[in-house]
């Protein structure tokens, strides 16, 4: 009784093997044609470049200046930032001042925002008059943050 179904079982096998087969090699006869992406236009690129520009202010405002004690024994900051965005401008850069002995011991750290605008690829000028430690050796000077203008 066995005996006559193996020969139909091999042959059911056999037939989904070929069917199966021949379904594989058809499928490779179809392509799917993806459009290609289209190129951004001028605009799209300058509002991408813009708004990583505007979510980085630390990377594209550099700060340098130096300082001095006044008459009145104040420790007077100048220097410039300047912004090296292409794009973007920011107002009310906040500079981070750091305070540090002759050995090199940090004194304190105090922020003082300066209300300017600072045009792209433009520099503005500072001038802080500070109350810091009489034991201010050297100073350093860096960006903590600003705000972007659309």
């Amino acid at each position: 009784m066995l005996k006559p179904l193996l020969p139909i079982s091999a042959l059911i096998f056999l037939a989904l093997t070929q069917s199966c087969s021949q379904a594989n090699s058809h499928g490779n006869d179809y392509t799917v044609e993806v459009p290609a992406a289209r190129p951004k236009t001028a605009a799209e690129l300058r509002a991408e470049l813009l708004q990583r520009e505007q979510s980085a202010p630390q990377e594209y405002l550099q700060v340098q200046g130096t300082h001095h004690r006044n008459f009145i024994n104040q420790l007077v900051l100048e220097g410039d930032i300047t912004n090296q965005a292409t794009l973007a401008r920011f107002k009310d850069p906040v500079l981070s001042v750091t305070w540090y002995s002759q050995t090199q011991t940090e004194l304190g750290t105090q922020q003082y925002p300066i209300y300017e605008l600072v045009r792209p690829q433009g520099t503005t000028h500072y001038k802080l008059k500070t109350a810091a430690p009489n034991e201010v050796a050297t100073v350093s000077i860096g960006i903590a943050g600003a705000t972007a203008i659309d």
